[in-house]
């Protein structure tokens, strides 16, 4: 199973760059996940064509707000997966994940615009970095693989 994964798209329409990105790699996903900041709800409608579930960040409009959660636990073949946006620092953000989601398998996350992939105490830490304004890292989003093993990916654009 794939599974794109975009965070912090901070867009308030969406752009020709973002477009061809979906066109390009969400066209064959059996999942498209968002992690929040998407900023307004032309990116959520667009999204939308696609398998979607996602999460409200700290600078979604109201419009986003209200249609999506702060925080969600999905179930994903055997996996179960947690959601949020993130908050606070980078230093101290996976120790309040960790204790947000007890007994998921992975907690994908997004906030710091900055890609991590980085498996501790059992648990995946999926951050996929933001698709259009990478903060020094530059702009990227995520793939999951779902099989016997859950696998994540940097995609860089």
């Amino acid at each position: 199973m794939k599974i794109v994964v975009f965070s912090d798209t901070h867009l308030q329409q969406v752009s020709s760059e973002f477009q061809s990105i979906c066109e390009h790699y969400c066209r064959d996903a059996d999942r498209v996940l968002h992690l929040g900041d998407w900023t307004s709800g032309a990116v959520l409608n667009f999204l939308e064509q696609y398998p979607l579930d996602g999460v409200s960040g700290n600078m979604d409009d109201m419009v986003v707000r209200m249609q999506l959660p702060a925080r969600k636990v999905l179930r994903v073949g055997a996996f179960r997966i947690g959601m949020t946006h993130g908050y606070g620092f980078y230093g101290s953000l996976k120790e309040a994940l960790r204790r947000e989601f007890d007994g998921v398998d992975a907690i994908l996350f997004g906030h710091t615009h900055r890609p991590l992939v980085e498996r501790e105490g059992g648990k995946l830490f999926f951050n996929p970095g933001s698709v259009s304004s990478g903060r020094g890292s530059g702009c990227s989003f995520g793939i999951l693989t779902v099989g016997k093993t859950l696998e994540a990916e940097i995609v860089r654009v």
